[in-house]
């Protein structure tokens, strides 16, 4: 009996580890690019990222990213996905704390979101809600009236893939109101085309290209801006 229940044990772990496999890479990685972009307000810029998997655990991971622009503003980002490996696919939450530094406006700010979501090979969506904090580096407690505090974000990603996670390359289309570095308002989507091609077990080049028809302090409908990186992650 006892035999049997570790075997049991073992095939669900190796089960989870598979399924882990095949929507998110189960190794840890650590990747940089390098971009170029142009905006109303910034107009043109440099942007360089650090970006970091930790698979912690089968059915638990997290992620960590930091970016720099030359438009002198930076920003971090925090993720946690606990996951819950399903026959197709997996169920998740997301957990994600981004803190975006704006010295070139002298402003910075803090956006926290949770969401539920599910993955898969062709597929990958989540919803949920989030808030968001902005104020200005000279904050005092008389200045108050000058912050911005936005309690109800509605959260939402939607990606479609050309090929199964398994391909050595794939390319997917997206639209969401909440990257790796920022949170936007419900009616502020980013467009954004992902790509990667793995080079051998251990290296992969990626590309990602995004559009944003409006943006904060823009909200009139027209061209916003867009940008577009290229980089590469080393997998451990």
């Amino acid at each position: 009996m006892r035999r049997a229940i570790l075997a049991i044990i073992g095939m669900t772990v190796a089960l989870a580890a598979s399924a882990s496999s095949l929507y998110r890479d189960s190794c840890y990685t650590l990747g940089v690019s390098a971009g170029y972009g142009y905006n109303t307000p910034y107009e043109h810029y440099g942007a360089f990222t650090v970006d970091a998997n930790l698979p912690i655990h089968p059915y638990f991971e997290g992620e960590v990213n930091v970016r720099a622009l030359t438009a002198n503003t930076y920003d971090f980002n925090a993720r946690l996905e606990p996951k819950f490996p399903l026959k197709v696919g997996e169920l998740f939450f997301n957990l994600q704390v981004l803190y975006n530094l704006n010295i070139r406006n002298r402003m910075h700010g803090v956006s926290g979101a949770l969401s539920f979501g599910y993955r898969m090979d062709y597929l990958h969506f989540h919803f949920g809600c989030g808030l968001r904090m902005l104020n200005f580096l000279h904050y005092t407690v008389h200045s108050t009236e000058n912050s911005l505090f936005e309690p109800h974000t509605f959260i939402y990603y939607v990606e479609v893939f050309a090929r199964p996670h398994t391909s050595f390359w794939n390319i997917s289309a997206c639209v969401t109101n909440l990257t790796d570095y920022q949170m936007d308002r419900m009616f502020t989507p980013h467009f954004i085309v992902n790509s990667y091609v793995h080079i051998d077990a251990h290296w992969c080049l990626k590309m990602q290209a995004t559009c944003v028809p409006t943006g904060l302090g823009n909200s009139a409908p027209s061209f916003y801006g867009a940008s577009i990186e290229v980089g590469g992650y080393y997998r451990f």
